[in-house]
């Protein structure tokens, strides 16, 4: 009986407002486990000279994501600052067939658009909110450099939003301050309690 009982991987999809940690616990996820693969998804922007193809995305012209859309080839995607950033169908399948747990971190606005199409075809899934307060969302959008104040003032306004989305999910986690390791582990219990769960 119980050599039939197997923890199958799951699909665990990480989303929230910007500054809320998300790629910190998603890169903390994959240091501890290797049982556990990043999803990589589909951008039309232009490849940096650091980053690989089907590493870091998978790099397609606008004119050819245009035409993936056409084709119903992705689970979600949305125009972000004048580009296209999407996740294929094929490529969550390939992830999945290798056996590991396949981790996807998303937008807000795409869970909004793809939760019931994904459990539907992907039972296995899991939907984490990460939030923190809005003050705190602010803070760190402050320290960081790479955007000006009026897109920051964006972000913020775009996070408030956001941050009442957190009903859209199976799960809230809450990313306090300099509580990173609580919030992986947190979220590892979340991924251990899945995988056991008898559907």
């Amino acid at each position: 009986m119980w050599e039939d009982v197997k923890k199958k991987n799951v699909l665990i999809v990480i989303s929230g407002p910007t500054c809320a940690g998300k790629d910190s616990v998603m890169r903390t996820l994959l240091e501890q486990d290797k049982n556990i693969v990043r999803l990589v998804t589909t951008n039309s922007r232009d490849k940096r000279p650091d980053e690989k193809e089907g590493v870091d995305y998978y790099f397609v012209s606008r004119e050819e994501f245009e035409k993936l859309i056409i084709d119903d080839a992705f689970f979600e995607w949305v125009e972000y600052r004048g580009d296209f950033r999407g996740t294929q169908k094929k490529h969550v399948q390939q992830a999945l067939a290798t056996g590991k747990d396949v981790i996807w971190r998303i937008d807000v606005r795409g869970v909004k658009n793809i939760y019931e199409k994904v459990k539907k075809e992907i039972p296995n899934s899991i939907f984490i909110f990460l939030g923190e307060e809005l003050s705190i969302l602010e803070e760190r959008m402050k320290k960081r450099a790479s955007e000006d104040k009026t897109w920051r003032d964006w972000s913020i306004s775009r996070a408030v939003w956001e941050l009442k989305q957190h009903k859209d999910f199976d799960y809230v986690v809450w990313n306090k301050e300099d509580h990173l390791s609580k919030t992986v582990e947190i979220v590892r219990m979340i991924i251990e309690a899945e995988k056991r769960r008898v559907r």
